[in-house]
């Protein structure tokens, strides 16, 4: 009987110690690969937002204001306006500018037009005429005619001098009347100041041209040769370069009173909130002075600082989990954005004195914030695995 009984206990004891020894190889196997999954890494940051700071180059008055503090607003939205009449002004008369420059650089590139052409050519030969007169002298028949005329203008001038003498005593008498006389007292004079200049100009034709009266029609010739000259030529390589630069020159002056035009309204280069407005109707603002001051609501991130133990866990692009104290477990997602290069003490209000003492590395967790609730300033705590 007793040998049964220490075989039973036997058997039991070796069950006892196979299931204890694999109770503890389990624990073993669990411990090990609880020991090689890494534990989550936590930091605490605040999140934070990209300023945008707006202003503009050419400042001036301010006519209009369109956006108040804590307003959203959408990417392109009006911001502040400035008066732009001056510019305005100028910006037209540069536009004419552009418009003169340019009718000179075409009137320069395809040449001078053909009645311009013809009128130099008829200049040119007028000139010449001119100067073979004065060259050759006067003609014979024209001193005959002037001698002709000469005798016609005395005969006429003796013929009223005659009538003068004849009505003389007649007006001393009142046999004619003072107004009678007075007439037959201008036809002589007249018709001997007619006879006196015929006589000189006949004079002048038998002295023939005088030099310097040559001269002077050698010197209008050779003038209008020259601008015939160029009329059939056109304009020279250098002209036209100058007024192709002279368009350009005109063109970028209107550029650049379009682009100071575009700085005299103000647009939301983004979707952003409005924290602050320095400027109102009517204040005079000088040129890059800032006049508003906007929080991008989509660019959000936390910054945190992680020891350098840490850094070989962490790469650009790793997904992150981040909660707020305002919305208790809510997880919200994220990324890393950038791992700063170089290592730094932690700042002064992160934590004790003596863990500033570590140096860290900064890194920026960009967050997801698709209903627009996470604001700037919140306490955040970033999770990575």
């Amino acid at each position: 009987m007793y040998p049964r009984e220490n075989k039973a206990l036997k058997r039991k004891r070796i069950i006892f110690i196979a299931i204890v020894a694999a109770i503890l190889i389990l624990a073993a196997l669990l411990w090990y690969f609880l020991s090689r999954r890494p534990t989550p890494l936590a930091y605490s940051g605040t999140i934070e937002t990209r300023e945008i700071q707006v202003g503009s180059k050419i400042g001036g008055r301010v006519t209009a204001v369109d956006v108040e503090e804590g307003q959203s607003i959408s990417a392109n939205a009006p911001l502040i306006t400035f008066e732009a009449n001056e510019l305005q002004a100028q910006r037209d008369q540069a536009e004419a500018g552009v418009a003169q420059a340019a009718a000179d650089y075409n009137r320069l590139q395809h040449g001078n037009r053909p009645e311009e052409i013809a009128q130099a050519d008829a200049t040119l030969h007028e000139n010449n005429a001119l100067l073979q007169e004065a060259l050759n002298g006067p003609r014979p028949q024209d001193i005959r005619q002037a001698r002709a005329d000469y005798a016609a203008a005395k005969a006429n001038a003796v013929d009223t001098a005659a009538t003068y003498d004849r009505m003389k005593p007649l007006a001393e008498k009142d046999v004619i009347s003072k107004q009678q006389f007075d007439s037959y007292t201008a036809q002589r004079d007249n018709t001997a100041q007619l006879a006196k200049a015929a006589q000189e100009h006949l004079a002048l034709l038998k002295a023939g041209t005088r030099t310097e009266d040559i001269h002077a029609a050698q010197a209008r010739y050779q003038q209008a040769l020259a601008a015939d000259k160029l009329m059939h030529q056109g304009y020279r390589r250098q002209d036209i370069d100058a007024g192709k630069a002279l368009l350009a020159q005109a063109q970028a002056r209107v550029q650049q009173l379009d682009a100071s035009l575009k700085e005299a309204s103000l647009f939301s280069p983004a979707n952003a909130l409005v924290e602050t407005v320095s400027v109102r109707p009517g204040d005079l603002v000088p040129p890059n002075q800032i006049v508003l001051t906007l929080l991008e609501s989509d660019q959000l991130w936390v910054k945190v600082y992680v020891p350098e133990t840490d850094l070989s866990r962490l790469k650009i692009g790793q997904s992150a989990n981040v909660t707020v104290d305002s919305f208790g477990d809510r997880r919200f997602n994220g990324h890393i954005q950038e791992i700063a290069s170089a290592a730094e003490f932690l700042p002064r209000n992160v934590q004790t004195r003596d863990d500033r003492e570590h140096q860290v590395f900064g890194v920026k967790v960009r967050v997801d914030n698709p209903d627009g609730v996470l604001k700037s300033g919140m306490s955040a705590t970033v999770t990575l695995q």
